[in-house]
């Protein structure tokens, strides 16, 4: 049964008012990353493309760090504080070489156990469809077993390790990828599972999807 016409969250590519919230999230998700991932550089990377869930409603406020124009002449005076509307997750994706590669996925811990992490990894999935990529592929800590599972139910399934992956703790990572995307079983798996998600959490704008 469906629990609300509208899910309270919505997907839209990311800009540049974003990167002080993403910026946060990785810090809590991934607390022993180093060094932390440059967002502005990400922003100008062509292969890159990067979605950041919002929550509906919900806003955070920011104080903008001025750039050398606005030090030089309001002298270090501090910037106003802003309203911006919060960030509960977001994803990054690389295109390359007929792959939509996910190179980070996120969700705030007090938003997580709401779906958000599987909404994410649909957007991941139509973005990959969308740019005529192959097949969608990441990689995963072989003990994070709950990412495992959902990427397993997402059509997702092992294609290798790579032993001492991570820096932190040197633990591998298991490689995963789907099917082809444009193979009429995963299309029929894919539309199976993002309409069970939209009649269990509601339907969620995607901003993305042109």
């Amino acid at each position: 049964m469906r629990r609300e016409a509208v899910l309270p969250y919505s997907l839209r590519p990311m800009d540049w008012d974003d990167l002080d919230q993403v910026a946060e999230m990785e810090r809590e998700a991934f607390p022993t990353l180093w060094p932390p991932t440059n967002y502005r550089r990400e922003m100008q990377n062509r292969t890159a493309e990067y979605l950041v869930c919002v929550r509906d409603g919900e806003f955070r406020t920011v104080r903008r760090k001025p750039g050398a124009l606005a030090r030089l002449f309001r002298r270090n005076k501090p910037e106003p504080p802003e309203q911006r509307r919060l960030l509960a997750g977001f994803l990054g994706v690389w295109h390359m070489a007929g792959e939509a590669h996910i190179v980070s996925i996120a969700v705030r811990e007090e938003y997580r156990r709401r779906g958000l992490g599987e909404l994410l990894v649909i957007g991941a999935v139509e973005m990959g469809m969308a740019r005529g990529a192959q097949v969608v592929t990441l990689e995963a800590r072989v003990s994070n077993e709950p990412a495992i599972a959902l990427y397993t139910k997402y059509g997702f399934h092992e294609a290798g390790i790579r032993r001492r992956y991570y820096a932190d703790n040197h633990e591998d990572a298991v490689i995963m990828t789907t099917d082809a995307l444009d193979s009429p079983a995963y299309r029929a798996l894919f539309d199976r599972l993002r309409n069970a998600f939209d009649e269990r959490y509601g339907e969620a704008v995607r901003e993305y999807i042109q």
